[in-house]
């Protein structure tokens, strides 16, 4: 068994008795914490395989802030527990840090992402000299803290700033490839901030993240500065993660048969043949494929189903496809998503392919304009 435990906070009744399941299905020893807003200020002794929270909690957002603060857990992954595995829970549970989602109505999808963290074990992106250099700029910690580990787990080494002139610094100073700075860094405004930046010579790629009311005036701000991009503050931080590496990409010939674009829904999938499903999140789509987030990946080669709202659809659709390829959780060097795996779509039940690619097209006019 597992010398590294599954900490267990602010369940009870059935969902306890699940998760107590899984951790002796996997071979992990669980430890519970009593339903507090405290709990997560009680972590003590070794470092957690992964954290287990329930999602709807008073509580719930405090201790996954508090939790993000912690130096020795910022790498820890932490599910979270809800009983509807909905858009909205997802994304809520990632913009606070979390990692994956689960029901537990069965102790099946609990095991399988703990049998898969322990065979993974411990991964590293090399000496961070090694790594490209990334400045996350911004007064609130929890947001540094949850934006610098989405970047950490990219592959950069991560440096912070809490000011105009800290950001500055770091970002010639580490000769940074990357600067994320959040909208309201300081009273005179992020573009004042990415201004500086510019005017010092620093061509780092930069994106500014703003609260959608705001994101159009800050797209209109940042315009003229050049190797920029805005993103939508109240998205999962690992959106950032994909606009730094599309800022980053190679200038030239794009090879891509079509183009990947940021796309967020709950997905149901299962191995070709299995009589049960596990649910991920859509992270990015193309006209072929997908990218689906979990900590449950399947191997690649393997053929699955998949069921999902397509984007711009009023109807969901049922896939078949097979895995291209998988990320496991970690920090991983030259990783350009979160943990998941990569899906090939081959057909579709009645037209439902077709009905995939017209969403994606009417999805890819509204975005790109083509």
């Amino acid at each position: 068994m597992s010398s590294r435990p599954l900490l267990v906070i602010g369940l009870r009744d059935a969902a306890l008795e699940r998760a107590r399941e899984a951790g002796e299905a996997a071979g992990v020893p669980v430890v519970v914490l009593p339903e507090s807003e405290k709990a997560a200020y009680e972590i003590e002794g070794d470092t957690p395989l992964a954290i287990l929270l329930r999602l709807d909690g008073a509580g719930a957002a405090r201790a996954f802030a508090h939790l993000r603060s912690q130096a020795r857990l910022a790498q820890v992954p932490v599910f979270g527990v809800a009983d509807e595995l909905s858009d909205l829970a997802f994304t809520e549970l990632f913009v606070w840090g979390g990692d994956d989602l689960v029901g537990l109505a069965s102790a099946q999808p609990l095991t399988r992402r703990l049998r898969a963290l322990r065979a993974g074990g411990e991964r590293t992106g090399g000496a961070s000299a090694e790594k490209p250099q990334a400045v996350v700029a911004g007064q609130d910690a929890t947001w540094r803290s949850v934006m610098g580990r989405a970047l950490y787990n990219g592959g950069f080494a991560v440096r912070f700033a809490v000011s105009v002139e800290g950001l500055v610094s770091e970002t010639l100073n580490e000769s940074a490839s990357v600067a994320v700075v959040a909208d309201d860094l300081e009273a005179g405004g992020a573009h004042a901030a990415l201004s500086a930046v510019r005017l010092r010579g620093s061509k780092a790629a930069c994106v500014l993240v703003a609260p959608p009311k705001r994101m159009a005036a800050a797209t209109a701000a940042v315009k003229s500065l050049g190797h920029m991009s805005v993103a939508d503050g109240f998205a999962p931080p690992e959106n950032v993660l994909f606009l730094v590496n599309e800022l980053l990409a190679p200038r030239g010939v794009d090879k891509r048969a079509s183009a990947r674009l940021l796309y967020g829904t709950a997905v149901a999938f299962r191995a070709a043949g299995r009589d049960a499903d596990e649910i991920g999140f859509a992270y990015n789509v193309s006209a072929g494929g997908l990218y689906i987030r979990t900590l449950a990946p399947l191997d690649p080669g393997q053929e699955l189903w998949l069921e999902m709202w397509p984007p711009r659809s009023e109807r969901r659709v049922r896939l078949a496809g097979s895995v291209a390829w998988r990320r496991p959780f970690g920090n991983i060097g030259g990783a350009t998503v979160p943990a998941g795996f990569g899906v090939r779509i081959t057909e579709g039940l009645a037209g439902d392919f077709d009905r995939w690619r017209a969403g994606y097209e009417v999805f890819t006019k509204s975005l790109l304009g083509t």
